[in-house]
């Protein structure tokens, strides 16, 4: 069902399109852009799967029991890359989720902090802010995403964590079940728009215990495959009950390495080795059919954001490194339809390589710097904590109390030293060019103030809506009549 909304934000970006096909000349597929499916989106869903790489999506789920093959059959896939970019996953969906890289946000480690998505507003603040018609949902078992989709005075209208499971494929399943359930419920309020993110974790997890190379690796893709079936296959259940359409994007922030470091741990990523910046976007556009199993070259994973806004007619940010994908003359004239699109996909993740040799040297002493803090308060100090433990719990004379006092100054001391690391990884970070570009609009004003009140009334004045002269537009008419004089 569309509604006068979604019209009156489509006529904003017509002409833009009407702008573009000249730009862009005549491609295969491209007749395809107009403002027909500028108009065809009610909803908005995003696939986040951490550390997978397209060439094992390509390798071990490019069948049909994949929900990453039906995606690709129904939208637009391209191999990415982030190189020349931090290539741990805090920073890179820091990327993803805000429309900036890294030398702006400044986001260089997985400890979390809520600084940067306030000068830096998220996906969620931004919609909430500008559209708070539109019903956001985050679904996740990492609190990464519940934080920030917290942060920022706009928070999301839906923060699911979820903690069940005992492993992250047991996670990853609850996020499936939870999101499949969301998806089916808005066929019993088809009038709200949605938008939601979902993200799976288990093919990050098993890289970092077995290698991008392993079996373990493998069975966590084709896990995550199925799981991205059963939602899209919801998807499709949706739309055929209500005759919405679904604009679905799927994205990774980083790859992973392909070896062992050490017995039953590999570092995973954080440096330039074209595994570990490996990345993808998969883009199905509601109402773009004639480009459905394309490929296209120029999608970034900074373009996620932008892209998401336009479906839902927001204003851009000026200062966004990304763009809509949707839109942008030159992302456009990226596309192409290969003859073998998993073959023409392979050529493209075989032709990235390595950053310049300085952008290597000063991203790889940025991660080991910025991460420093992170791997001592994640990785060193809690085996070393939980061995003391086990002496504890054994009520030992003696030694078991000599283990508390140990494990008390472990704490003690190691919290400190994790947090003096974690403040120097920044400064080392910022020395590196990261957070050193400032923001060029103004921060979002936060609720209850003067300038968040005076928003609201410029917002509301002259509320007469005027229904825009559509006769001579090459547009369908998806004013459900009925339900406006309803």
């Amino acid at each position: 069902m569309t509604t006068l909304k979604q019209i009156l934000c489509g006529t904003a970006v017509a002409g833009l399109v009407a702008g573009a096909g000249a730009a862009v000349g005549t491609q295969v597929g491209l007749s395809t852009v107009t403002a027909d499916w500028l108009l065809a989106a009610e909803h908005v869903l995003l696939l986040g799967t951490d550390g997978t790489n397209l060439d094992k999506i390509l390798e071990y789920a490019y069948n049909d029991d994949s929900g990453f093959k039906m995606l690709m059959d129904r939208g637009v896939t391209a191999a990415t890359t982030i190189a020349g970019h931090q290539t741990m996953s805090t920073p890179s969906w820091s990327t993803i989720l805000t429309g900036v890289w890294d030398d702006k946000h400044g986001v260089v480690s997985n400890v979390y902090r809520p600084e940067p998505y306030t000068t830096w507003p998220s996906v969620f603040n931004l919609i909430e802010y500008h559209k708070p018609e539109v019903d956001t949902t985050v679904i996740s078992g990492r609190g990464l995403f519940t934080e920030m989709a917290s942060t920022g005075g706009y928070p999301a209208d839906n923060i699911i964590g979820i903690t069940g499971g005992s492993t992250s494929a047991e996670m990853d399943a609850l996020v499936t079940d939870e999101t499949v359930a969301r998806i089916l419920a808005t066929t019993e309020n088809p009038d709200t728009s949605t938008f939601m993110f979902s993200y799976q974790s288990q093919v990050d997890h098993a890289g970092h215990s077995y290698s991008g190379g392993s079996e373990e690796y493998k069975e966590a893709v084709i896990n995550v495959g199925a799981n991205f079936k059963q939602i899209l296959e919801a998807v499709a259940q949706a739309e055929a009950a209500t005759g919405d359409r679904w604009t679905i994007i799927a994205v990774t922030d980083h790859g992973h390495q392909q070896t062992v470091t050490l017995p039953g741990f590999s570092l995973g990523h954080g440096f330039q080795t074209p595994n570990e910046t490996s990345s993808f976007v998969m883009f199905s556009l509601a109402g773009n059919d004639d480009q459905a199993g394309g490929q296209n070259l120029s999608y970034q994973t900074v373009d996620i954001t932008p892209t998401i806004l336009q479906a839902f007619g927001i204003q851009m940010r000026s200062d966004f490194d990304g763009v809509p994908m949707q839109t942008d003359p030159e992302i456009l004239n990226g596309f192409i339809m290969p003859v073998d699109l998993k073959q023409s996909l392979t050529d493209a993740i075989n032709s990235y390589g390595y950053p310049d040799i300085g952008t290597n040297i000063m991203l790889s002493i940025r991660a080991l710097a910025g991460g420093a803090g992170f791997f001592i308060g994640s990785y060193l100090l809690p085996p070393i904590s939980n061995f003391l433990q086990t002496i504890i719990d054994q009520d030992i004379f003696l030694i078991s109390g000599l283990a508390q006092g140990a494990q008390w100054l472990l704490n003690t001391v190691g919290g400190v030293v994790a947090d003096v690391a974690t403040d120097l990884g920044r400064a080392v970070a910022y020395l590196t060019g990261a957070g050193v570009i400032p923001p060029e609009d103004a921060p979002l004003p936060l609720p209850g103030s003067a300038e968040f009140s005076d928003s609201v009334a410029a917002l509301l004045a002259g509320h007469t809506v005027a229904v825009p002269d559509l006769v001579d537009a090459d547009l369908p008419l998806l004013v459900d009549i009925d339900a406006l004089v309803g």
